[in-house]
Protein backbone atom coordinates (compact mmCIF):
# COMPACT_ATOMS: atom_id res chain seq x y z
CA UNK A 1 0.00 0.00 0.00
CA UNK A 2 2.99 2.26 0.68
CA UNK A 3 4.53 1.94 -2.60
CA UNK A 4 1.67 2.29 -4.23
CA UNK A 5 1.00 5.67 -2.63
CA UNK A 6 4.69 6.77 -3.34
CA UNK A 7 4.27 5.72 -6.76
CA UNK A 8 0.95 7.28 -7.65
CA UNK A 9 2.89 10.64 -5.40
CA UNK A 10 5.84 10.42 -7.78
CA UNK A 11 3.68 9.97 -10.79
CA UNK A 12 1.50 13.20 -9.97
CA UNK A 13 4.57 15.18 -9.04
CA UNK A 14 6.10 14.52 -12.51
CA UNK A 15 2.75 15.52 -14.07
CA UNK A 16 2.67 18.76 -12.16
CA UNK A 17 5.76 19.88 -13.02
CA UNK A 18 5.64 18.57 -16.49
CA UNK A 19 2.48 21.20 -17.14
CA UNK A 20 3.49 25.04 -17.10
CA UNK A 21 1.75 27.98 -17.87
CA UNK A 22 2.86 28.68 -21.17
CA UNK A 23 2.72 32.90 -21.44
CA UNK A 24 3.70 35.12 -24.32
CA UNK A 25 6.32 36.99 -24.04
CA UNK A 26 5.34 41.06 -24.92
CA UNK A 27 7.25 43.91 -26.33
CA UNK A 28 7.16 46.98 -25.28
CA UNK A 29 8.47 50.17 -27.60
CA UNK A 30 7.29 53.85 -27.76
CA UNK A 31 4.63 53.15 -25.14
CA UNK A 32 2.96 50.48 -27.41
CA UNK A 33 2.96 46.91 -26.19
CA UNK A 34 2.28 43.52 -28.33
CA UNK A 35 3.08 40.14 -27.69
CA UNK A 36 5.47 38.49 -29.57
CA UNK A 37 5.03 35.95 -32.10
CA UNK A 38 5.80 32.13 -31.67
CA UNK A 39 9.12 31.42 -32.45
CA UNK A 40 10.45 34.54 -31.97
CA UNK A 41 12.95 36.40 -29.63
CA UNK A 42 13.55 39.93 -28.55
CA UNK A 43 17.02 40.53 -30.16
CA UNK A 44 17.30 44.22 -29.51
CA UNK A 45 15.12 47.13 -27.87
CA UNK A 46 15.78 50.88 -28.21
CA UNK A 47 13.74 53.63 -27.57
CA UNK A 48 11.73 53.42 -30.98
CA UNK A 49 12.24 50.33 -32.41
CA UNK A 50 12.26 46.14 -31.00
CA UNK A 51 13.59 44.06 -33.33
CA UNK A 52 12.40 40.25 -33.42
CA UNK A 53 15.01 37.10 -34.68
CA UNK A 54 13.41 33.71 -35.30
CA UNK A 55 16.56 33.13 -36.99
CA UNK A 56 19.24 34.53 -39.02
CA UNK A 57 16.71 35.00 -42.42
CA UNK A 58 13.18 35.70 -40.62
CA UNK A 59 13.38 39.19 -38.64
CA UNK A 60 10.85 41.52 -37.66
CA UNK A 61 11.39 45.25 -36.89
CA UNK A 62 9.21 47.04 -35.52
CA UNK A 63 9.71 50.92 -35.24
CA UNK A 64 7.52 53.95 -33.90
CA UNK A 65 8.31 57.57 -35.12
CA UNK A 66 5.96 60.82 -34.97
CA UNK A 67 6.79 61.16 -38.93
CA UNK A 68 6.87 58.88 -42.29
CA UNK A 69 8.13 59.40 -45.65
CA UNK A 70 6.00 59.25 -48.30
CA UNK A 71 5.28 56.09 -50.15
CA UNK A 72 7.47 57.08 -53.29
CA UNK A 73 10.20 58.20 -51.23
CA UNK A 74 10.59 55.21 -49.20
CA UNK A 75 10.94 52.79 -52.39
CA UNK A 76 13.41 55.36 -54.48
CA UNK A 77 15.20 55.40 -50.92
CA UNK A 78 15.16 51.90 -50.92
CA UNK A 79 15.87 51.12 -54.68
CA UNK A 80 18.81 53.62 -54.39
CA UNK A 81 20.21 51.00 -52.13
CA UNK A 82 19.83 48.24 -54.29
CA UNK A 83 16.71 46.93 -52.84
CA UNK A 84 13.92 45.52 -56.12
CA UNK A 85 10.95 47.44 -55.85
CA UNK A 86 8.40 44.39 -55.72
CA UNK A 87 4.62 45.23 -55.21
CA UNK A 88 2.61 47.99 -52.92
CA UNK A 89 -0.66 47.54 -51.50
CA UNK A 90 -3.30 49.94 -49.22
CA UNK A 91 -5.57 47.70 -47.09
CA UNK A 92 -7.79 47.07 -44.07
CA UNK A 93 -6.30 45.11 -40.99
CA UNK A 94 -6.45 44.28 -37.12
CA UNK A 95 -8.37 47.99 -37.74
CA UNK A 96 -5.73 49.88 -39.25
CA UNK A 97 -5.38 51.29 -42.40
CA UNK A 98 -1.64 49.58 -44.01
CA UNK A 99 0.27 50.71 -47.18
CA UNK A 100 2.46 46.97 -47.47
CA UNK A 101 5.38 47.78 -49.99
CA UNK A 102 7.46 45.00 -50.60
CA UNK A 103 11.42 44.65 -51.64
CA UNK A 104 13.50 41.87 -52.39
CA UNK A 105 17.46 41.82 -51.95
CA UNK A 106 20.55 39.03 -51.35
CA UNK A 107 17.87 36.40 -51.65
CA UNK A 108 15.23 38.18 -48.76
CA UNK A 109 11.61 39.36 -49.34
CA UNK A 110 11.55 42.51 -47.11
CA UNK A 111 7.60 43.02 -46.13
CA UNK A 112 6.99 46.94 -45.13
CA UNK A 113 3.80 47.20 -43.09
CA UNK A 114 3.25 51.47 -42.07
CA UNK A 115 0.02 52.55 -40.62
CA UNK A 116 -0.82 55.08 -38.30
CA UNK A 117 -1.09 54.23 -34.27
CA UNK A 118 -3.77 55.87 -31.80
CA UNK A 119 -1.48 58.32 -29.96
CA UNK A 120 -0.93 60.06 -33.78
CA UNK A 121 2.50 58.13 -34.13
CA UNK A 122 3.22 56.02 -37.35
CA UNK A 123 4.55 52.51 -36.53
CA UNK A 124 6.26 50.41 -39.73
CA UNK A 125 6.84 46.96 -39.22
CA UNK A 126 9.36 45.31 -41.51
CA UNK A 127 9.39 41.04 -41.74
CA UNK A 128 12.19 39.61 -43.32
CA UNK A 129 12.21 36.38 -45.29
CA UNK A 130 14.04 34.18 -47.60
CA UNK A 131 12.91 35.02 -51.09
CA UNK A 132 13.01 31.03 -51.52
CA UNK A 133 9.63 30.48 -48.97
CA UNK A 134 6.17 31.45 -49.65
CA UNK A 135 4.60 34.75 -48.56
CA UNK A 136 2.77 33.77 -45.15
CA UNK A 137 -1.07 35.62 -45.10
CA UNK A 138 -3.63 35.53 -42.27
CA UNK A 139 -3.12 34.20 -39.22
CA UNK A 140 0.52 32.64 -40.23
CA UNK A 141 2.12 35.61 -40.90
CA UNK A 142 3.76 37.13 -37.91
CA UNK A 143 2.93 40.65 -38.39
CA UNK A 144 -0.31 39.54 -37.98
CA UNK A 145 -0.12 38.49 -34.25
CA UNK A 146 1.59 41.42 -33.84
CA UNK A 147 -1.16 43.67 -35.30
CA UNK A 148 -4.17 41.37 -33.26
CA UNK A 149 -1.70 42.65 -29.74
CA UNK A 150 -0.85 46.08 -30.44
CA UNK A 151 -1.90 48.36 -27.74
Amino acid sequence: MKIKTITISIALLVLACSITAIAAEDASVSGHTFEVPKDYNVLNTTAEQVILQKDDSHVITTLFSDKVANSKDTISSLESKGYKFLSEDTYDAEGFKINQQNFEKDGLTIYSYNFKVSDGNYCIITFTMPSSETALEGDANPVTGILKTLE
